[in-house]
């Protein structure tokens, strides 16, 4: 097949490549062009663009994934969990949604065992509203634990536990065991760390600064102990040669004291005696105590037997009695003004009011009142003002014989699954 030449016109034979008679190329040609290749620096640059951005969703998810902690060094932190903001507070029992101090105060005697303990709440954070148990159901653990302790100081705590017996509406009590074994000041940083269920550790902290002093024993080889009048003195000198921070014990022998005896200087514990014959430290005149200290006074194995009038026993003052035996009173024993009153392994008996609460303020020491004996008694137990609204336990106690075992007058919680009414 002939075709013709573009230029001139000339009749040209299939396949020629050019005309001869024009002398021009008449193949179509295409112009190709050679591949172009990216600078090295461009390549880089986008390889650095892949890789930052590889880096970066790596890290925003390795961030999403990993635990948060929530620790801001204090005795409080606000964590929102499920849209809902939790308070989560070292806090004390009169007063739950305040956050406590960072440094707690403490003080004891040197070589003596103490135990206390610090209180663990969780609150909503937008008002006084208790929330421990919507809170724990997304805690997985709670764990405790004391650090930077100085040589003379040997402190541990167990790990915690939740007993709304002890204190209602906590979510957990860390128990601190204590033993100083010098004077002066020591501290250690007690650290309580929640464990949430989604990862998250949320942690407070409390540094315990204790302070240690002397223990003074004094029996009847130191000074007079025959009278009530030589109690005074004894007092008396012991409030001239001892400080208000250091503990007094005093062993009294197995006598009776028939005049009245006052305390209302430093505070001291007295513990009684029992001879061969059965012969115990016996109180047959009415004993007052007025004490504006912190301390918890000790009052152990003595009777206080009366006459059938007047109170065995009055304080504004915190006491604790142990072993004793009160009978044959008006009012066995009245806990006034700023008072608070512990009994364990007592007997309250022939009175015609045993134990009688009647305290506006005052700091509890202890709501527990075990295995005690009101028995005979017109009105075993008076509450008519109790300055706390925990509960007030009675476990092992036994009512028995009294013409009313309870007067409540306050409606002051009590819990008395464990007690024995006869």
């Amino acid at each position: 097949m002939n075709h013709t030449c573009p230029y001139c016109g000339a009749s040209l034979h299939e396949g020629a490549s050019f005309c001869p008679y024009c002398t021009h190329s008449v193949n179509r040609r295409t112009e190709v062009f050679p591949p172009r290749h990216m600078p090295r620096r461009a390549i880089y640059i986008a390889l650095l663009i892949i890789f930052s951005a590889a880096l970066v969703l790596a890290l925003s998810r390795w961030r999403n994934s990993r635990p948060n902690v929530f620790d801001n060094g204090g005795t409080e932190v606000i964590y929102t969990a499920q849209g809902v903001d939790y308070q989560l507070c070292i806090a004390r029992a009169d007063d739950p949604f305040t956050p406590a101090n960072r440094e707690r105060y403490n003080d004891g005697a040197i070589e003596e065992n103490y135990r206390y303990p610090v209180l663990l709440y969780t609150n909503l954070a937008d008002g006084e509203t208790f929330a421990a148990e919507t809170f724990l159901e997304q805690v997985d653990s709670i764990t405790a634990e004391v650090s930077s302790l100085d040589e003379q100081l040997q402190m541990t705590c167990a790990q915690p536990v939740r007993n709304t017996d002890y204190v209602p509406n906590t979510a957990a009590i860390v128990y601190i065991n204590c033993l100083i074994t010098g004077l002066g000041r020591h501290s250690a940083e007690l650290t309580i760390s929640i464990h949430m269920k989604n990862g998250d550790v949320i942690r407070l902290h409390q540094t315990q600064v204790v302070d240690g002093y002397m223990t003074y024993h004094y029996t009847a080889d130191d000074a007079p102990m025959d009278t009530a009048a030589d109690l005074q003195a004894l007092l008396a000198r012991i409030a001239r040669t001892t400080s208000a921070e250091e503990q007094v014990n005093i062993y009294l022998p197995p006598v009776t004291y028939t005049q009245p005896l006052e305390l209302d200087g430093r505070p001291v514990n007295f513990i009684g005696s029992e001879d061969a014959a059965g012969n115990r430290t016996t109180f047959a005149a009415p004993v007052s105590i007025t004490m504006h200290s912190g301390s918890v006074l000790v009052w152990e194995n003595i009777d206080f037997a009366g006459p059938g009038s007047g109170t065995g026993l009055s304080l504004s003052a915190r006491v604790h009695l142990w072993n004793c035996r009160i009978a044959g009173w008006e009012t066995g024993v009245l806990a006034h003004t700023n008072a608070w009153i512990n009994a364990d392994d007592c007997v309250f008996e022939d009175n015609s009011v045993g134990l009688h609460f009647n305290a506006e303020n005052g700091s509890p020491s202890d709501t527990g009142y075990a295995e005690n004996v009101f028995r005979n008694n017109g009105t075993a137990l008076l509450l008519e003002r109790v300055p706390t609204d925990l509960s007030l336990k009675f476990p092992g106690s036994r009512f028995t014989g009294n013409t009313a075992d309870i007067d409540n007058r306050c409606n002051q919680p009590l819990e008395l699954s464990s007690t024995v009414f006869e």
